[in-house]
């Protein structure tokens, strides 16, 4: 395995909200989420681990297989300082999206299929952490190339003892 690339955004973690449907000018138009402030909230928030991202990746692309690991620091409730665990909402499926697209459109992933492994997790941001994302990339291709050369040795063996 290569060196990940790990970098963090400070922000507002948005979820990549669901899509809406409507007609307008008898013509079907399909936009995300349901309100301009969710679409607002989430277009910053992707332009900001988009930047984040092109910055650390330094005009590398991954073409291979990725490992993504995600820590979301959201805002901690004031009426309740002493919670852990971030068990509310935005929803860690949806965040995770937003990550993943943004990494696609940096250039850092081709595309986000090549995610083959995914740690993501929401914890709370203290002092002296802001609200954001610390986001990891590993590239998996060498990994997957000599798995891939063992099987076939193995397979090639098993053929070998079968015919002797």
């Amino acid at each position: 395995m290569s060196e990940p690339i790990t970098f963090d955004v400070i922000g507002v973690p948005a979820p990549q909200g669901s899509k809406s449907a409507f007609v307008r000018g008898g013509r079907a138009v399909i936009v995300d989420g349901s309100s301009k402030t969710g679409r607002d909230k989430h277009a910053a928030w992707r332009a900001d681990v988009t930047q984040a991202a092109r910055i650390a990746a330094r005009g590398r692309t991954f073409e291979g297989p990725v490992a993504v690991e995600i820590v979301f620091r959201l805002a901690l409730p004031a009426s309740d300082p002493y919670r852990t665990m971030h068990t509310t909402s935005p929803d860690l499926d949806k965040l995770v999206r937003s990550v993943l697209d943004s990494l696609t459109n940096s250039g850092l992933i081709r595309d986000d299929s090549l995610v083959w492994n995914i740690s993501a997790c929401k914890v709370y941001a203290r002092y002296p952490w802001p609200t954001g994302a610390e986001i990891s990339v590993t590239d998996n291709t060498e990994a997957e190339e000599a798995s891939r050369r063992a099987l076939k040795e193995s397979a090639a063996a098993e053929r070998k003892s079968k015919r002797a």
